[in-house]
């Protein structure tokens, strides 16, 4: 069963909606309800949205191109971010629980003091 994006134009009123429906036993049953009279005459349009491993392969391209372009920056993993040693971790936790708010910290790492 394979759903499909399905844009329905009503041609008695001016409304517009976009709903997923199933091509089944040869008729597009709607996955949701549809605010329509009965009878209503609509016009259908028909999407077949990209299998996922398409779609990922898809964003995967796209990514790949806006890094190489320099408009984004690769995603790192857990694998690629290392883990703090008990010093740095000791050190860290000194700086924050030092009694002073947080915000003067940070001003200070940034002045470099």
């Amino acid at each position: 069963m394979t759903a499909c994006g399905v844009s329905i134009y009503c041609l008695v009123a001016s409304m517009n909606q976009t709903i997923i429906a199933v091509f089944e036993n040869g008729v597009l049953r709607p996955l949701t309800a549809l605010d329509l009279p009965e009878h209503t005459e609509v016009q259908v349009s028909i999407t077949i949205p990209p299998a996922a491993a398409t779609a990922e392969i898809e964003r995967q391209r796209i990514r790949t191109a806006l890094i190489e372009a320099g408009l984004a920056l690769p995603i790192q993993t857990l694998s690629q971010t290392l883990p703090l040693s008990e010093g740095e971790r000791s050190a860290l936790a000194r700086r924050i629980t030092a009694g002073r708010p947080l915000s003067d910290l940070i001003i200070e790492e940034r002045e470099g003091r």
